[in-house]
């Protein structure tokens, strides 16, 4: 990525995406605060880092593909997901 402009459609298409993710795999309200790109030689991903909408303490993690939005990993606690 070289644009910031472009970047920054990126960041903001994979952070909708990753909301989505969120609410439609584990019916959790999500905001990301941060991202962070991989090196390119280590693939097409953002890392977008935030917490629960309702609860700012409870943090969550995405990997996501900014080529293909599709969710590589993803880090929430295992006491909202069971």
């Amino acid at each position: 990525m070289s644009d910031s402009r472009e970047d920054a459609q990126v960041v903001n298409r994979a952070m909708e995406a990753g909301k989505m993710y969120f609410k439609d795999k584990y019916d959790l309200n999500v905001e990301f605060t941060r991202h962070k790109f991989n090196p390119p030689d280590l693939g097409t991903d953002v890392g977008l880092y935030g917490h629960l909408t309702e609860d700012t303490d409870t943090e969550v993690f995405l990997l996501i593909n900014y080529e293909t939005f599709e969710v590589v990993t993803v880090g929430v606690p295992e006491e909202l997901i069971e």
